[in-house]
């Protein structure tokens, strides 16, 4: 966003520094002693030891793991060489956007500050005259995790440890890092032990130091006005002291609608010392910002000018959008309530809880990030949350969701714990990260929400931390000093003092949001909204990111005690039951992955589809979780190497805007339709009742109007299951046609889906490429397929998959690669059935 001019250091090693380890101001003296090796930065030290042979894979299973864990616990040194700016600056920033975690850094023999908190950016001064004009050594001291914070655990131990009283747990309070690796157990790597990254996570640049510039930009949207919208801008200034007279600084204010190419600006001359430059902005016929669904996300450019003596210094550019949005607790009869509003149009949330892309480093390449916001839009998601748990992640992320209208709910980075808001160190760390954090988002219009934190109070007041602590350490962060610092620097936001939260206790369904885990029962309470919902129903990555990532050949695992092999190398238990499909093949560890995914899809869909049908007061849905932060992590609906599994295609389907649900109620037959957009529809609905063979039983059509964001029960078909001779050999399929274009469908079935008896006939799929070079599947069975599955050798994403086919409904689906698709085979097959269609590209 800002022309620093800075430079990124490149052609870094690491080194671990041998025990007993030298004191820190003599680390420099052993450099000449240490085995270095090529390092990546960003990156991980596992990463670089792994690349030079030194280091088993940790992923590998719970043995390698536990052979990983000395690498967090070590201390290492990077180092670099670096030239220093061409410029006449006094003084040069050294800006490393992230270290893991605590570190000293020292450059050219001199130490020039510390880190401690892997949620900042830390940015350290040198002055000019400290460097060399060519080859200055940069040497980073990164400490191991325990080590550093062994004077801590003391007291932490006393009166932080909740539940399992770990010192895993207690590093967590401790350590201001990505935490949810902090567990041995239902941690995102699944292996019975957690291994943490450590090293430079981020980039790290040198740049020159302006003696005046921009430090920050913040517009902010006031309101409309008749047919004006008005903006505030606000941009903060750097100077240094001794700068000489600043008289001569102006400030140039510029937005400019792109598509128009209409501009209004101003400029603000600044007096000397003035450090900040403040303006309102008028714009007619505003087009305002929507998130997805609603209209469209429009953005203008704003160009903030720093001119000094006349020539421009520095620019800093960004994208607006004019939105206002607010979180509404009662509706005018005094309801409770709990939905988002965004320009006074309620806003339905179909959302996803984001985990960071990878487990060790925590932030993903360019491409990953790519694939992701590609996935995120396929899903149907209008919103994704960052929880508690996650990460601080960077502007492009945020520029991505301003671009796609995806509504943002950010918490701040307190997860499930109890935190040492004794400690004054902490709480001022915290502080300082936590306005960063906020001001770091707050100019996005996609920021809906910004909160407290994640499942504090509902440990407080659910699982029995009163019975273990004397008090409720990390109430006051969350509180009050989140809540502090969002109502000064982001007022137009919402502020949520945690999640869940709300009502007589935090999971209430009465009040406020919930985490809605677990049972089928939790659906039909009918919560307000739910930040994240899961079934519990474990699953793992597919064989295809088991092979990338863990280096696992899942066929080797097959035959006789093939489960056992699975257990010793990985520590996971066999789940044995399978109450939702009942489809439990377990011959290979293959099948039974496969077995996994379909039981996770099962309930999924049993749960979204409770919650979309029938929860008439739930205005919004965030599935847990996008995707799984390791390779055996059990919640996601993508996998860890950013494969779309069964799950994401139910969830995509259920957060359509028109849901078709059918279900049975004693012996009628009910279909009902939810309509969550901002309009009006009406169409026709058209259930038929048919043998899985394709004899249809009994058919009807019926005119149905949906209002705007309500559900409707469509159709009642009295007796209809007393006329079922075979449960496991029929089915009823209703499927909703607009403007004679099916818009959503859905098949009952009267058993789980283990006892559907599928029918002998044909599938009929005919496969074309079409003129984009998309791979096109055209279907026209003559009997009910279960479960149709379109795979290929190559990550695709495909207009819909892992669904019921009956006869009368042709089916057309397009597969859209994700990675080069020119060679791949594509087969189709149908659950229960045999043979397999297979297509080579």
């Amino acid at each position: 966003m800002t022309d620093s001019g800075g430079v990124t250091v490149e052609g870094w090693l690491v080194a671990r520094i041998p025990k007993p380890r030298p004191a820190e101001g003599d680390v420099l003296s052993v450099l000449g002693d240490l085995d270095w090796i090529p390092a990546s930065v960003p990156g991980a030290v596992h990463y670089d030891l792994l690349a030079a042979g030194r280091l088993a894979n940790p992923f590998a299973g719970t043995a390698a793991a536990q052979s990983a864990l000395w690498v967090a616990d070590s201390d290492w040194v990077y180092r670099a060489g670096f030239d220093a700016p061409d410029s006449a600056a006094e003084a040069v920033e050294l800006e490393f956007a992230g270290v893991d975690t605590f570190s000293t850094v020292y450059v050219n023999g001199e130490r020039v500050g510390t880190t401690a908190n892997a949620y900042r950016p830390h940015v350290l001064r040198i002055q000019a005259d400290r460097l060399r004009d060519r080859g200055n050594d940069l040497v980073v001291h990164v400490r191991g995790h325990h080590g550093a914070i062994a004077d801590d655990l003391v007291a932490a131990r006393e009166r932080l440890a909740v539940q399992d009283r770990s010192d895993a747990r207690l590093t967590k309070s401790l350590i201001r890092r990505y935490q949810r690796n902090s567990y041995s157990n239902s941690s995102l790597l699944n292996l019975g032990v957690h291994v943490w990254g450590i090293g430079l996570n981020g980039p790290v640049r040198v740049r020159p130091v302006p003696e005046v510039r921009i430090e920050d930009v913040h517009a902010i949207f006031l309101g409309l006005d008749e047919q004006y919208a008005d903006v505030a801008v606000e941009v903060e200034l750097g100077r240094e002291r001794g700068c000489g007279d600043g008289s001569d600084v102006v400030v140039h204010i510029d937005l400019t609608d792109p598509e128009t190419g209409a501009t209004w600006g101003t400029s603000c001359d600044l007096a000397d010392g003035d450090r900040a430059a403040r303006t309102r902005l008028r714009v007619p016929d505003p087009q305002l910002w929507w998130p997805r669904g609603y209209g469209r996300p429009h953005l203008y450019d704003l160009e903030v000018t720093l001119e000094r003596g006349g020539a421009v210094r520095q620019r800093v550019r960004q994208q607006v959008g004019l939105r206002t949005v607010e979180l509404v607790r009662a509706d005018a009869d005094g309801r409770a309530t709990f939905h988002l509003r965004v320009n006074g149009e309620r806003i339905h949330v179909r959302g996803t809880n984001y985990v960071p892309v990878d487990y060790l480093k925590v932030h993903g390449a360019a491409e990953q990030y790519d694939t992701v916001f590609r996935l995120i839009e396929h899903g149907g998601h209008n919103l994704v949350r960052i929880w508690g748990g996650g990460a601080r992640e960077n502007s492009d992320f945020f520029d991505r969701c301003d671009e796609l209208g995806i509504l943002v709910w950010q918490d701040v980075f307190l997860h499930s714990n109890t935190y040492p808001e004794y400690d004054p160190a902490f709480v001022v760390e915290f502080e300082a990260e936590t306005t960063e954090l906020v001001r770091h988002v707050r100019s996005h219009p996609s920021l809906a929400v910004l909160c407290g934190g994640n499942e504090q109070w509902e440990g407080w007041e659910e699982w029995n931390w009163q019975g273990d602590v004397d008090a409720f350490y990390g109430a006051a962060l969350s509180r009050d000093i989140a809540g502090t610092i969002a109502e000064k620097l982001c007022p137009q936001v919402p502020f949520v003092v945690n999640s869940p939260h709300g009502g007589p206790r935090a999971q209430s369904p009465l009040e406020g949001d919930t985490h809605t885990w677990g049972n089928f029962v939790n659906a039909g309470n009918d919560p307000q909204f739910v930040t994240e919902t899961c079934w519990t129903q474990e699953s793992y990555s597919r064989p295809e990111t088991l092979r990338e990532h863990m280096g696992l050949d899942v066929d080797t695992l097959t035959g006789r005690g093939w489960h056992r092999r699975w257990t010793e190398l990985t520590g996971r238990p066999m789940l044995t039951k399978f109450p939702y499909s009942a489809h439990n093949e377990m011959d290979s560890l293959r099948s039974y992955l496969h077995s996994l995914e379909i039981e996770q899809a099962v309930a999924d869909h049993k749960a979204l589809s409770m919650l979309r049908s029938r929860s008439s007061d739930c205005s919004g849905i965030v599935y847990w979780s996008f995707n799984k932060g390791g390779p055996l992590f059990q919640f996601g609906a993508v996998d860890y190497g950013l494969r779309p599994m069964m799950s994401h295609y139910v969830v995509r389907r259920l957060f359509q805007d028109l849901v078709v649900t059918a279900y049975r109620d004693i012996d009628d037959v009910r279909v009902v339709v939810s309509n969550v957009s901002p309009r009006d529809v009406e169409g026709e609905l058209r259930l038929r009742h048919l043998r899985t063979g394709g004899e249809v039983l009994h058919e009807q059509t019926v005119p149905v109007r949906l209002p705007a964001g309500g559900i409707t029960r469509a159709l009642d078909v009295a007796g209809l299951y007393r006329r079922v001779g075979n449960r496991a050999g029929e089915v009823v399929h209703a499927e909703l046609t607009v403007d004679g274009v099916v818009r959503a469908e859905d098949t009952l079935f009267f058993c789980q889906l283990a006892d559907v008896e599928p029918g002998t006939g044909y599938l009929r799929c005919e496969f074309e490429r079409d003129e984009a070079g998309r791979v096109v599947l055209h279907f026209d069975p003559t009997s009910v397929a279960t479960l149709v599955e379109i795979e290929a050798d190559r990550r695709f994403l495909a207009s819909d998959d892992y669904f019921p086919l009956v006869p009368g409904r042709r089916r057309t689906i397009v597969l859209e690669p994700l990675e080069p698709f020119d060679g791949a085979t594509v087969t189709v097959t149908a659950l229960g059935r045999p043979g397999i269609e297979e297509f080579r590209l």
